[in-house]
């Protein structure tokens, strides 16, 4: 899953999310798959979830690893369990 910033961290890491962005260090991580030689696919609409993990299934099927990257919200609350 990839929040695009690194969300969770900004109330932690206050001077470093101020002074340099030091959470912002997303990047397209299917794009990166790819460029390793695997199947990557990036999601961003929910509805395409299930079609993408059965394509990645399809190329694992084949030999292929897969990475399927799921954009999700930004989300700055964690849970204190």
């Amino acid at each position: 899953m990839n929040d695009l910033p690194m969300a969770i961290e900004l109330k932690v890491m206050p001077v470093s999310t101020e002074k340099d962005r030091g959470a912002d260090i997303s990047g397209n991580y299917a794009d990166m798959a790819k460029a390793f030689g695997c199947y990557g696919e990036r999601i961003e609409d929910p509805n395409d979830i299930i079609p993408a993990i059965k394509r990645g299934i399809e190329q694992t099927q084949e030999g292929k690893p897969a990475l399927l990257e799921l954009i999700i919200q930004k989300e700055v609350n964690i849970s204190t369990f």
